[in-house]
């Protein structure tokens, strides 16, 4: 049995099955289709044909958005009169691209216009009072901050009291208290009534372009698109029509850098979407801000100088690939950090000297995705004493509010329920992991279950087709509020495990029910493998693509989660003791060898119980956090096993089954040898038998183990007699049959169970234990 690692819920469950008949008469779609717009809410042919096929631009009117015409009226008065205008951008992928937009549309319109980024590490984030002293002193009379703002009243104030405008455009979330600015340029703006709510820092930059040059701005559709998917913003209503315009720019792009971007990442233009930005873009540009300077992002979408854009395409790439190693890195040792807990608490907080600040988001990330807990990772700096981070969450706790309720320990923090950042003094550490961990424990139950995961439909694999998926892609663009579909499979068998990859760390499977076929693909789900075995029946969740290879193209799974209901059972046979095998924990540990019990019941996990199996009788019960089985060396009796096994019900069983001391290859001694022996002890008397056992072995020829067992034999049939070490025969001893002592059926017995557990094939051996 393996339980999922997300909490699956499925969205479907209701569905009115009249509208899907309706709506199956009157439209061109499957029906599984018109099931999947349903759990959307596209529930009529009005909305079907609104979201997929809409025949109107849907660009909201920018002079709806409180302060855009006052800030028009400002941009145009400094462009006419030559006035210096500094755009004052952000490091992230969204800062960027509003920040590009707005360079490039007012120097076509004429204007002087320079732009800065501020620096991660040396500026922080939002307006800085010594960056905007020293652009005012190079007489810039007009600043404009986009994707930032309504956060820097001190830097803005200032500006405004030296006789500089300042115009914010921002969308992040608004203050109690805005501040005193020329203008304010937000969708969300307290005074304004601007129709959607959800635009990016480059949607808002597109807008107020827009209201300059009073038409829609489709040239910078491609840049208004990029920011928009890079920063998580809602991908519905004008957002979702912003970027598929952009998409289809970008197919279509004269921008030099991005041609060579492509280039180099290997993109096939015609293939773009918004995964191309998520995956492609996005962390590219991402990179530059986390790791430095942000600002080749703005000159790789604005320049037109070949040489240098292949200079700084070779930058990014670098910066990009080290970005990359760092959160490989920092994702490694946190993940070694992790694995010496005892159990896995409600929320992990880890900090070292070593991990840098600027990629903490990215590596919390995917800790939240493997534990399924929520996550904070800090790094610490000896020099100053302040530790500096960045958390993720899951829908069972709210971070901001977790951080909110340890604001004591902390010198600033913020974000929102599923991301944030924080700042506190390094010897705080300790009491901020208490007091965050307190208030944790309070949702124990909630975060146990795991990051909930939507799924949209359960489908049956003979569901799956091009077509289908070819419908699927007109739902498009995928992201915020407008998720990938995600696809459920029920009990479905998985064959053609294997691992894949330099490292084998992907999955590569098939899932199979009757003559039906789906690929899959699981990235950094190769460990999984083990699991995987028989053609095991699996649950599996994905997102269904589109795999095209050397011209044919297939449907394809990309796994999500998976889990197997009913127990698992795990072959690690070898012939040497693997110290693997003693590394599973909540486990029973099952032992036969008293040597072997005494040597290794010490070794085990703390969550782990050793047992020794020695008769039916007296087995302690167990609790039921001991949900593994692990048979670690060769069982010596089927008998007694099967009553344990038939009393004691777990999730998985690992066989081991090292043999410590094998018989098969001695088997049992035929009658002849029982012969021979015999009649060389009963003309021999006080036989010190200890002392004699190896030159009577090799005297005899015959093997010193088998030699002991006939003895025993001897003994219990009272054909010998041995007290103090000493055999001496018996004379005249009653007739009885050898093979019917304890000592030989008990022989019997061991050579059974090493057939069975040592030699047999491990489909046949599973069916033994599963009985």
């Amino acid at each position: 049995m393996l339980d999922s690692k997300l909490n699956w819920e499925l969205l479907g469950e209701s569905l009115d099955y009249e509208k899907v008949a309706t709506l199956k008469k009157t439209t061109d779609y499957s029906e599984t289709f018109i099931k999947l717009c349903l759990t959307r809410g596209i529930d009529t042919q009005e909305k079907l044909t609104e979201f997929l096929q809409p025949e109107a631009p849907l660009f909201n009117d920018p002079l709806l958005m409180y302060g855009m015409e006052k800030s028009v009226q400002r941009i145009l008065t400094a462009i006419e009169t030559g006035e210096k205008i500094l755009i004052y951008g952000d490091y992230d992928a969204d800062g960027i691209t509003s920040t590009a937009i707005l360079v490039e549309a007012i120097e076509i319109m004429g204007g002087n216009v320079s732009y800065y980024l501020p620096n991660r590490f040396e500026d922080g984030y939002g307006p800085n009072v010594e960056v905007f002293k020293r652009f005012i002193s190079e007489e810039n009379n007009l600043i404009i901050t986009c994707d930032n703002g309504v956060s820097g009243h001190e830097a803005v104030e200032m500006a405004m009291a030296q006789g500089v405008d300042v115009i914010i455009t921002d969308h992040h979330e608004l203050p109690t208290t805005l501040p005193k600015a020329f203008s304010i340029v937000h969708p969300r703006h307290p005074d304004g009534s601007y129709p959607f709510k959800d635009l990016s820092g480059a949607g808002v930059a597109l807008k107020l372009v827009a209201a300059l040059m009073e038409r829609i701005p489709y040239e910078f559709m491609d840049m208004a698109a990029i920011g928009t998917v890079a920063d998580l913003v809602s991908l519905t209503d004008e957002n979702r029509w912003i970027v598929k315009q952009g998409i289809e720019m970008l197919k279509n792009t004269e921008r030099i850098g991005l041609h060579l971007l492509f280039e180099k990442a290997g993109v096939e233009i015609s293939t773009i979407n918004e995964e191309t930005i998520g995956f492609i873009i996005g962390p590219r540009l991402n990179a530059l801000g986390r790791l430095g300077d942000a600002g080749p992002g703005v000159e790789l979408l604005l320049s037109f100088d070949e040489e240098e854009l292949t200079k700084l395409i070779e930058q990014i790439q670098d910066i990009n690939n080290k970005r990359q190693e760092i959160v490989n890195k920092i994702t490694d040792s946190a993940q070694q950090k992790i694995a010496e807990f005892e159990t896995l608490p409600d929320i992990i907080v880890l900090e070292d000297a070593d991990w840098h600040e600027g990629v903490l988001g990215i590596v919390a990330s995917r800790i939240v995705e493997k534990t399924g807990r929520p996550t904070i990772l800090l790094h610490t700096n000896p020099d100053t004493g302040v530790s500096k981070g960045s958390g993720r969450s899951i829908e069972a706790l709210h971070l901001f509010k977790a951080l909110s309720a340890t604001e004591d320990t902390l010198i600033k923090f913020g974000g929102h329920k599923m991301a944030a950042g924080l700042s506190l003094l390094t010897e705080n550490i300790a009491d901020f992991i208490e007091t965050i961990t307190t208030y944790a424990a309070s949702y124990h139950q909630e975060i146990k279950k795991g990051n909930r995961v939507r799924i949209d439909e359960i489908l049956e694999i003979k569901e799956v087709s091009l077509s289908f998926l070819q419908e699927i892609d007109t739902l498009r663009p995928f992201g915020t509020d407008n998720p990938k579909p995600m696809f459920g499979f029920e009990s479905v068998a998985a064959t053609q495990v294997k691992q894949i990859g330099a490292d084998q760390k992907h999955l590569k499977l098939v899932l199979q029910a009757d003559t039906d076929t789906l690929d899959v693909i699981g990235f950094n789900k190769g460990q999984a493998a083990s699991y995987l075995t028989n053609n095991v029946p699996i649950s599996a969740l994905g997102e269904l693509s589109i795999n095209t290879w050397r011209d044919r193209s297939k449907p394809q799974l990309q796994l999500k989660d998976f889990k197997i209901n009913g127990p698992q059972f795990f072959d690690g046979r070898q012939s040497k003791f693997n110290p693997h095998s003693i590394r599973h924990k909540n486990s029973v540990y099952l032992f036969f060898n008293q040597v072997f019990f005494d040597k290794m019941s010490e070794q085990l996990p703390v969550q782990s119980m050793a047992v020794l199996l020695e008769s039916d009788d007296d087995i302690p019960p167990f609790p039921a956090s001991l949900n593994n089985l692990v048979l670690l060396d060769c069982p010596t009796n089927l008998d007694i096993l099967d009553a344990f096994l038939q009393t004691h019900v777990f999730q998985n069983y690992y066989v081991y089954a090292f043999p410590v001391a094998s018989i098969q290859e001695q088997g049992l001694p035929s009658k002849d040898i029982f012969g021979k022996v015999y009649k060389y002890l009963y003309l021999r008397k006080d036989m010190a038998i200890r002392e004699k056992i190896d030159a009577l072995s090799a005297y005899l020829q015959v093997e010193k183990g088998q030699l002991i067992f006939m003895i025993q034999v001897f003994l219990e049939a009272k054909f010998v007699t041995i007290k103090d070490g000493v055999l001496n025969p018996v004379l005249k001893p009653e007739k009885a049959d050898l093979t019917q002592t304890s000592v030989y059926q008990e022989r019997i017995k061991n050579l059974e169970a090493e057939k069975m557990f040592i030699y047999s094939d491990f489909s046949q051996l599973s069916d033994w234990l599963k009985k």
